[in-house]
């Protein structure tokens, strides 16, 4: 008995919430881990064992960007030949039945508005940052930053020197942000990123945490929309796949951030959860636009919700994932191979899908319809 539509949207939600869940949450075990064994490390470590973590760290690292610029083809490949022509085959339809003419690219438009949509967001969270930036921040911290910073691996293989260096991550609330709390390794290691010796580094915190978990969440929605939105289980699965791959490496990115910002186990376990259930709620939320009703203005909402969720896309790729790996000034040419390997990958399975054996064209199929 072949699946429906809507029941493979409700495995794939359930898929997409654990591997989200189970991402976030991983970044709190590892240091969990650190912390019992940190001690025996401390007086076991030799120097060729540190070498060996460092190695390890640089190709967790390089397999992390692999993995992203990967991901980054995948979301352009899906966004450009797959989600704008259904926006825009859905909204010529309904202004065809509306017997409404025009030549302006209502697709493109509405792609770009829902990139201004998240890109507003993230303004307004990063602009709120700065303007309270808390009462212990002493101003080294308002540098602009990406919304979602990358995490570095280098970081766990250093924590492991200090039981206070592990991020801060306690089961009490810590009120208190003094120099005693960061380790000299973490603020050598700002002040090599930054070039300078502006101070000790400050940790994020809670406030700012918050402010990242909604901001992402809200932003998820959006993602979640593009797979709730799909009629075909080749493009429910297709859109997952991308997402699901991108989703998990955001989701461990937080949960490193999280760590960061001094707040208890267990709210950071309750930020991680909010996170991962942005997406299901996006992908019900299509889910339900779609099979509500099946009228004009389901096209039209139909139509407009997929070319935000296509925005969304555009953003992840040219504001989130391609600028953080590129700015990066190792394995420029892996990270293009991947790139191109990721878009090469939808491309070929969209070229050899049943949609693309016989042309069709977008005017006569609206008429018709």
């Amino acid at each position: 008995m072949a699946l429906s539509v809507d029941i493979v949207k409700v495995l794939v939600l359930i898929g997409l919430f654990v591997m989200t869940l189970v991402f976030g949450i991983l970044p709190l075990i590892l240091v969990k881990v650190f912390r019992s064994t940190g001690s025996q490390q401390i007086t076991s470590t030799t120097e060729s064992s540190s070498i060996n973590q460092s190695h390890k760290a640089a190709l967790y690292k390089r397999a992390i960007s692999f993995l992203s610029c990967f991901s980054a083809g995948v979301f352009l490949a899906t966004c450009m030949l797959d989600l704008l022509p259904s926006v825009r085959h859905n909204l010529i339809k309904v202004f065809f039945s509306m017997s409404v003419y025009t030549g302006f690219p209502l697709a493109e438009f509405v792609m770009i508005f829902g990139l201004f949509i998240i890109l507003i967001v993230e303004q307004i969270v990063l602009t709120f940052k700065e303007a309270h930036p808390g009462g212990q921040d002493d101003g080294t911290n308002n540098i602009r930053r990406p919304l979602l910073p990358k995490a570095e691996p280098d970081d766990f293989t250093r924590s492991h020197e200090s039981e206070n260096s592990l991020g801060g991550l306690s089961d009490e609330p810590c009120v208190q942000e003094s120099q005693e709390d960061f380790p000299y390794e973490e603020t050598e290691q700002l002040e090599n990123r930054k070039g300078s010796t502006s101070g000790p580094q400050k940790t994020h915190s809670p406030l700012r945490a918050l402010l990242l978990v909604c901001a992402l969440a809200l932003h998820s929605v959006f993602e979640g929309l593009s797979v709730g939105l799909q009629q075909k289980i080749s493009d429910v699965l297709g859109v997952f796949a991308a997402l699901v791959l991108h989703k998990s490496i955001l989701s461990f990115s937080l949960g490193m951030n999280l760590i960061q910002s001094r707040i208890t186990r267990k709210s950071a376990i309750k930020s991680i959860f909010v996170f991962s259930i942005a997406s299901p709620l996006g992908i019900a939320i299509g889910i339900g636009i779609t099979d509500l009703w099946n009228s004009l203005s389901s096209g039209l909402v139909h139509g407009v919700l997929q070319g935000v969720a296509s925005g969304t896309f555009l953003y992840i790729i040219f504001f989130e994932i391609l600028p953080k790996e590129f700015n990066d000034g190792h394995d420029r040419l892996l990270k293009i191979l991947f790139l191109i390997i990721g878009y090469s990958a939808v491309t070929a399975i969209l070229f050899l899908s049943d949609d693309t054996k016989h042309p069709f064209c977008l005017i006569n199929d609206s008429v018709n319809n």
